[in-house]
């Protein structure tokens, strides 16, 4: 970028991913370290993968995202090689050889299910495509559902709608059937055969899923719906879209404004009816409202698949502060007090 740019001007081509990414490497391996272990493995994929593709970081860069933190940068960390530094940061804040970008370097020191969690989708995807779909059905159930999304679109789209299926009528694995799981990886699990029953799957699960999959999830319901309604019933009544935002009260969408970039915001209303925008724009203060208004009439174009990433990043965060009892979904039980 060309140093003359002002601040803003430089921020405007960083996405969220990238200012955390250079944030991370501007404060040093220590404090980065530090950081990452508050995260969750899929996070710490996500910012490690983005760090180590990062090139030719500037001063001006560094500024523009994070000014107050400009006197603290090191030297030191301006010169090093990104994916280097990536890989020795995620040693450090995962432990000795616990790096994440070498599914390799994952074998010896991470086990079974815990280890996939680790990997690039598309690794995963690799691994489990010539697999039973119980046997996949029953590995993405320990996912994350934006992570299951991401490798079950590596897997046969032939075997997607049985898989959800499949993920939709787990309630329980026996511990000695992670065993047989070592076909595809080895140790699947370090107790003993005995013990309690691993809850896993369901339809709140597979709802998820779906719901990280935008259009191509509905159609999966759909295939599904055509072999097993009931099943597929019990799912579209845990589902939770976009367009749902318009049942939640005005208590919970400030909740959620709260923890949403102003980014995504935008461009997740671009495609929103009047009915929507207002929803947000009415629980908002007047100053903040009228830049809104304005950010959407001047918002560049999108392609759709960019807004339906930022409308699944905001249903991902009131989904969480539901889970966390500070907000209550619409027809989700008693009214929070």
């Amino acid at each position: 970028m060309a140093e003359e740019l002002a601040p803003e001007e430089l921020e405007e081509g960083l996405s969220g991913l990238d200012k955390a990414a250079i944030f991370l490497l501007a404060i040093g391996k220590d404090n980065a370290a530090r950081v990452l272990k508050h995260m969750n493995p899929r996070e710490v994929q996500m910012i490690g993968t983005t760090m180590a593709q990062l090139e030719n970081i500037t001063r001006e860069e560094i500024k523009a995202v994070f000014e107050e933190f400009l006197d603290e940068v090191g030297e030191d960390v301006l010169g090093i090689d990104p994916s280097e530094y990536a890989q020795e940061l995620m040693a450090e804040a995962l432990g000795e050889g616990g790096a994440i970008l070498d599914a390799h370097m994952l074998a010896d020191q991470l086990k079974g299910l815990e280890a996939l969690k680790w990997m690039h989708p598309s690794t995963v995807a690799n691994m489990l495509r010539n697999e039973h779909p119980q046997v996949i059905a029953v590995i993405l159930s320990y996912f994350e559902p934006d992570q299951a999304a991401e490798v079950l679109k590596g897997i046969p789209q032939r075997f997607h709608a049985e898989v959800i299926y499949r993920i939709a009528t787990l309630e329980a694995v026996q511990p000695n059937a992670l065993f047989d799981l070592n076909d595809v990886i080895e140790n699947a699990s370090k107790d003993g055969r005995g013990g309690k029953l691993a809850a896993i799957g369901g339809t709140k699960q597979a709802a998820e899923i779906i719901n990280m999959l935008g259009s191509t999830g509905i159609e999966i319901l759909e295939e599904v719906a055509s072999e097993h309604e009931d099943i597929a019933q019990k799912i579209q009544d845990q589902l939770f879209t976009f367009e749902d935002i318009k049942g939640l009260d005005d208590r919970a969408i400030q909740t959620a404004l709260a923890e949403i970039p102003n980014d995504v915001l935008v461009l997740a209303l671009k495609a929103a009816d009047d009915e929507l925008r207002n929803k947000f724009l009415n629980n908002m203060s007047k100053r903040q409202a009228d830049i809104m208004r304005d950010d959407l009439e001047n918002a560049p174009p999108a392609k759709l698949s960019e807004v339906e990433d930022a409308q699944r990043t905001i249903i991902q965060v009131i989904r969480r502060l539901a889970d966390e009892g500070k907000i209550t979904m619409p027809g989700g039980g008693e009214e929070m007090l």
